[in-house]
């Protein structure tokens, strides 16, 4: 199952951890893993080459995990940011709706 953790602080987003495999079909044929895949780095992407916040990524380069922080980012930046970071969450959020079996949506305050 691909667990999938948004962080917010004082009401923003200012991280995501994707972790897991969805098991919903072979590797390369996973539906699941690949939509789950395509919003989180659609969203770093955004984030570090469109909109150069700065950010920190950690990833497994055999897939299955996904750590992205905009800790290192100004106040202003992560303001600027949620538009990103609120599209990503509901994108997951519609992937739950349809595939709850294979993915799991974790919002956390701190």
């Amino acid at each position: 199952m691909i667990e999938v953790k948004f962080i917010r602080k004082s009401g923003l987003l200012e991280a995501f951890i994707y972790d897991g495999h969805a098991d919903f079909d072979d590797y390369g044929k996973d539906i699941v893993c690949a939509a789950v895949t395509a919003q989180c780095m659609m969203a770093y992407n955004g984030l570090n080459e469109v909109m150069k916040i700065k950010n920190r990524i950690e990833l497994n380069e055999d897939g299955g995990y996904l750590a992205v922080s905009l800790d290192g980012a100004s106040t202003e930046e992560k303001k600027s940011a949620q538009v990103l970071m609120e599209t990503l969450l509901l994108g997951i959020k519609a992937i739950e709706v349809q595939y709850g079996n294979f993915i799991q949506l974790i919002e956390e305050e701190v």
